[in-house]
Order: C-alpha cells, then sequence, then structure tokens
C-alpha cells in the first residue's frame, strides 16, 4: 500500500476513537461513471438490515475514528486502496437494526503502526442516515 497521507489536517468535523463495523467494498468505474453522470447510486436508496455476515460482495472490517463528515477505516485484506478511489458502505451502529449505507472518497491510504488504514471522506449519505450517525456519535461522547 501506498502512503499516500496529507500532512495538515483539512478535516470539517471532529473525529471520535469510535469502532464501528463497516461492511465495504470498492466502487466499480462504471458505477462512478453513473454517479458522475447524475445517474445516482441505488443501494443508497435501498434500506438494508443489520445482518451478522456482510451482503453479497461486500467486506467487514472496522472504523478506527468517525466523524459526520469521515472516518479512518482498517483496510487490511480490501486490495489496493488509494486516494481517489471510492467505496460503497454499510455502517452499523451499536444498537440499531439498520445499517447507514454511504459512499466515501479515499483521501488518503497509509500503514499505521502495521496496520493498513484509509482516511474516508463522507461523499454521499441519505438525510436520515445522517441524523442516526449524528446521533450514535453524540452517545459515544456522552459515554465518555
Amino acid at each position: 500500500m501506498n502512503s499516500t497521507q496529507s500532512s495538515p489536517e483539512k478535516r470539517v468535523k471532529t473525529r471520535l476513537p469510535v469502532h464501528l463495523r463497516v461492511d465495504v467494498r470498492l466502487i466499480t468505474e462504471q458505477e462512478r461513471v453513473d454517479i458522475l453522470a447524475g445517474l445516482g447510486f441505488p443501494e443508497l436508496e435501498n434500506e438494508g438490515m443489520a445482518l451478522t455476515s456482510p451482503r453479497h460482495g461486500l467486506h467487514k472490517t472496522e472504523s478506527r475514528d468517525v466523524s459526520a463528515s469521515g472516518m479512518r477505516l482498517r483496510v487490511e485484506g480490501l486490495g489496493n486502496i488509494e486516494a481517489g478511489s471510492a467505496l460503497c458502505m454499510d455502517l452499523h451502529l451499536p444498537g440499531e437494526r439498520r445499517v447507514v449505507k454511504l459512499l466515501g472518497d479515499v483521501m488518503w491510504s497509509a500503514d499505521h503502526g502495521g496496520e493498513p488504514v484509509a482516511g474516508l471522506r463522507i461523499a454521499a449519505l441519505e438525510v436520515e442516515g445522517l441524523r442516526r450517525l449524528e446521533r450514535s456519535l453524540s452517545r459515544a461522547v456522552d459515554d465518555r
């Protein structure tokens, strides 16, 4: 994995050290073209249940820190995740039976203490999913 991390922080929101299950896959080039052409990404519109195993084609991993605008994600075993890649994700929030579906842009990737990680900017997320994520992060702060 190439280290493509830029030095100064450019985060919109502060990230919290929250470890959440994230089921993820790389977006294909055709999916990227369709999104940029304004055709959307149908997977975002389908509600998904929080299943024990990831949906077909997704790989189970974990966040290292999360905010309402991005996350640092463990990417071991996910293939070549580099800056400029895009990911489709199912985010599992504690105590919820539905996942939050989102798209993320990889801003950087690096080896952090022997663990491959990537910094993601949330590129697309339904309004209700954002509300659920913000509530979950607020509870995480309150529990500290």
